[in-house]
């Protein structure tokens, strides 16, 4: 969507948006369409498929990408209001989630109770994980249940920081996070069943510092060096992408499970790739980078928060009829490859029905309610995140 259609829709364009960002959105969904493509379909069970085919497997870093974006974007007003002696409005953040967030998830588990006629779908309406219980509607819901606790801590971890005790108290709970996360996650047996801890902001609090910390670097003197070197910027950005590609490869081949208790650190250390690939890409002025961040994306990126929603049921609904037919890839690939272009499609269309029917009523709603005061005209940039 262009910025002449976000103003005809009543939709302010902040004074800080950048680009780059919503093209790492599409970037994010795009990934976890595709690793969730890679799922239904069992690829994993498969020794011959392509490079290409091998990197969706592990698209689920895309949820990590969501979490690193969402560190940087709700952060960096707090962060500019501390450099600046300005505050952000605690009230007028919450105001600004409330409206963001709520209104679309709400009516997707309410559809899913409606569905499936699972209570359990019922329990989400508070960010209550349930997992599989309503599904296949309710398989990405998890990560919002992250995010929301992102949201409750973050205003009050930025207020703390505002004064001296407050922050030895950040620093304090920081160091102990940090001790109980490596220690837990190299436990034996760390990735049981009952683990309820591993996909919580305790479990995923990596890629939400690295977003903070990359939004933290962005404000400072060294971001300029960094913007006036097009040749580092470049280097940053493409040896942190080798570096994702390579370990979306090994997880892929590995499988989940075996690759995370292998490896217990894997999602703070895409974390920390992905924060280095969002700063390179910012700051680089070539423009190749036209590859990476452009208008297709930047749709994508847009429409992002509905496809996430939305294209799990659709790739179920539309798929999984062949598989349950006795239908297998390899005897009947046209039918599939029909299946998931239709789908796709679908998933598309659906998605950007729900963005312009519901998400931009509400989001114009935000704009005018989530709106900062004068005294800090900078903080309502995170009403627009």
């Amino acid at each position: 969507m262009s910025d002449a259609t976000d103003i005809r829709a009543g939709l302010r364009q902040p004074a800080s948006y950048l680009p780059e960002l919503e093209s790492l959105r599409g970037w994010a969904i795009l990934l976890v369409v595709g690793f969730h493509y890679f799922g239904i379909l069992a690829l994993a069970e498969r020794v011959d498929n392509p490079v290409w085919v091998t990197l969706l497997g592990g698209g689920n870093t895309g949820v990590t990408l969501f979490f690193v974006l969402s560190g940087f974007l709700l952060s960096r007003p707090f962060l500019q209001g501390l450099r600046d002696g300005q505050q952000v409005s605690i009230r007028r953040f919450y105001t600004a989630r409330f409206f963001r967030i709520l209104p679309l998830y709400y009516a997707a588990v309410l559809l899913a109770w409606f569905m499936t006629q699972k209570v359990a779908a019922l329990k989400a309406l508070l960010f209550m994980p349930i997992g599989f219980q309503a599904f296949p509607f309710s398989v990405p819901w998890w990560s919002l249940c992250t995010e929301v606790q992102f949201y409750l801590l973050l205003p009050w971890a930025m207020w703390l920081l505002r004064y001296r005790a407050g922050r030895w108290l950040v620093a304090g709970a920081l160091l102990a996070w940090v001790v109980a996360h490596v220690w837990l996650f190299h436990l034996p047996g760390w990735l049981s069943p009952t683990n309820v801890w591993e996909n919580s902001l305790f479990g995923r609090a990596g890629a939400f510092l690295v977003g903070a910390a990359c939004a933290g670097i962005s404000l400072g003197r060294g971001y300029e060096w960094l913007r006036a070197r097009a040749l580092v910027c470049a280097m940053l950005l493409a040896g942190c992408l080798l570096g994702l590609g390579r370990l979306w490869v090994w997880f892929s081949l590995s499988g989940e499970r075996n690759a995370l208790q292998a490896l217990p650190m894997y999602h703070n250390l895409e974390s920390l790739l992905w924060g280095g690939a969002m700063l390179g890409l910012l700051a680089l002025s070539w423009r190749i980078k036209v590859l990476l961040a452009n208008p297709l994306l930047d749709h994508f990126g847009r429409i992002s928060y509905s496809l996430y929603l939305i294209h799990v049921p659709v790739q179920f609904y539309c798929i999984y009829p062949l598989k349950a037919s006795g239908m297998t890839l390899d005897s009947n690939l046209n039918a599939y490859l029909l299946r998931i272009a239709f789908s796709l499609v679908l998933s598309w269309t659906l998605a950007w029905l729900s963005y312009r029917l519901l998400e931009i009523p509400f989001l114009r709603l935000k704009s005018h309610l989530a709106t900062y005061s004068g005294r800090a005209p900078w903080a309502r940039r995170a009403a627009d995140a």
